[in-house]
């Protein structure tokens, strides 16, 4: 496997018994322990919730496949795009699928990172022409870093504002 990828790969998902250099919680784990009360809970009408945030994680995850995959035709079983909607009904099942829809997506981005020639990592994606594949992959990479430090100050403030009131 070329070292690039397996750098990334390992950012994505650290190899068993080691942590993430950073110290936080891998994609899943951040979201572990997490009920559909809190899922729901945003510090201010119009930001971002967990839920949201775990839908919008999951929506660029598949976007990214189908820029590495040309074959891949799948349409994201989610709307709008970028963020989308909640299900009107919040129950926990419901939070629970869209947990297992981010994992499986996430699983199938890492399987199309881990098949992707290294020859054409310095290759201008021909779907998405200011972008390398491997900006594309680290940024996907990155992308996560950045949602996950945001799920883990609103797991925070969340309990802060139930200690107030």
């Amino acid at each position: 496997m070329h070292q690039r990828i397996k750098d990334v790969l390992d950012l994505m998902v650290p190899p068993q018994g080691e942590e993430l250099w950073h110290g936080g919680p891998t994609l899943m784990g951040c979201l572990r322990g997490i009920k559909v009360m809190q899922a729901v809970w945003k510090p201010a009408p119009i930001r971002n919730s967990i839920w949201d945030l775990t839908l919008h994680m999951a929506y660029w995850k598949h976007n990214i496949i189908a820029h590495l995959n040309p074959e891949f035709r799948e349409e994201f079983e989610r709307s709008p795009s970028n963020f989308p909607e909640i299900p009107k009904k919040q129950s926990e099942g419901n939070w629970k699928a869209d947990k297992i829809l981010l994992k499986a997506t996430h699983e199938k981005l890492i399987q199309e990172i881990k098949a992707f020639p290294a020859e054409k990592l310095d290759e201008i994606c021909p779907t998405k022409p200011n972008y390398t594949f491997i900006k594309l992959i680290t940024g996907i990479a990155a992308h996560d870093t950045y949602h996950i430090g945001q799920i883990q100050v609103l797991k925070k403030l969340y309990v802060e504002m139930n200690k107030l009131g």
